[in-house]
């Protein structure tokens, strides 16, 4: 016989137990576990998540994270334990458009600008710029501490009314801003893009830039005190 507060301690806190009796049926499928996790396509009802009208009929019109938006949730809709072959068929759709865009962008444009390349030949101190393999123009500097001169400029004749001389020195003057170099302008060339572009006037010196300024207006005026 137990003790008295035994007996009341199994009166007080009845035990529950498992239920013996085994579940009824097969266990529910992997599709089914998952269904309430696989996303509807957008303009597609939950009974029919694949339907017709869940992709456009043009892929080619979508944006192309959309398009690996929509490829991502029809490869989630291959995982059913019978996908409809419509499904299948959207999903080769859509990975046969990725894979022609990723195509097309690995193809070369055949722009001025992959034709071009600019560089720093420190060994003639000389920018220089190659178009097509060919060096089309240069220009001469010389550095001094923290300043850089522009001494003169050189264009190959077959390249010239092409637009090269404006493209280079737009190149050196940037290669400038980004090395934080000065820029003293002592060839023509040099001075009349600066007059044409003064966004690049910041990279004179002060003292040399008020004296650019003065320059770039008196030859500004020049032709109409020769009509006088």
């Amino acid at each position: 016989m137990d003790p008295p507060y035994v007996e009341q301690a199994v009166d007080t806190f009845p035990q529950i137990l498992d239920d013996p009796t085994p579940p009824q049926g097969p266990p529910p499928l992997r599709s089914a576990r998952r269904a309430h996790l696989l996303p509807v396509l957008p303009g597609a009802d939950a009974a029919n998540p694949a339907g017709p009208e869940a992709i456009p009929a043009d892929p080619e019109a979508l944006p192309t994270r959309q398009l690996r938006r929509l490829c991502d949730r029809t490869y989630q809709l291959l995982d059913l334990t019978e996908p409809s072959l419509e499904t299948r068929a959207q999903y080769e759709t859509l990975v046969e458009e990725l894979e022609r865009r990723e195509r097309q962008a690995a193809e070369p444009t055949g722009t001025d600008d992959a034709r071009e390349k600019f560089r720093d030949n420190a060994l003639f101190s000389r920018f220089e710029l190659y178009r097509d393999g060919v060096m089309a123009g240069y220009v001469q500097y010389e550095l001094r501490g923290g300043q850089v001169l522009l001494l003169h400029a050189v264009v190959d004749p077959r390249f010239r009314h092409t637009g090269l001389e404006p493209a280079l020195m737009r190149a050196v003057f940037l290669d400038a801003h980004r090395r934080r170099l000065a820029v003293l302008p002592c060839c023509p060339e040099a001075q009349e893009f600066l007059a044409d572009h003064p966004q690049f006037l910041s990279l004179i010196p002060a003292r040399q830039r008020r004296r650019f300024r003065l320059l770039t207006a008196s030859r500004a005026t020049a032709p109409g005190q020769d009509a006088r």
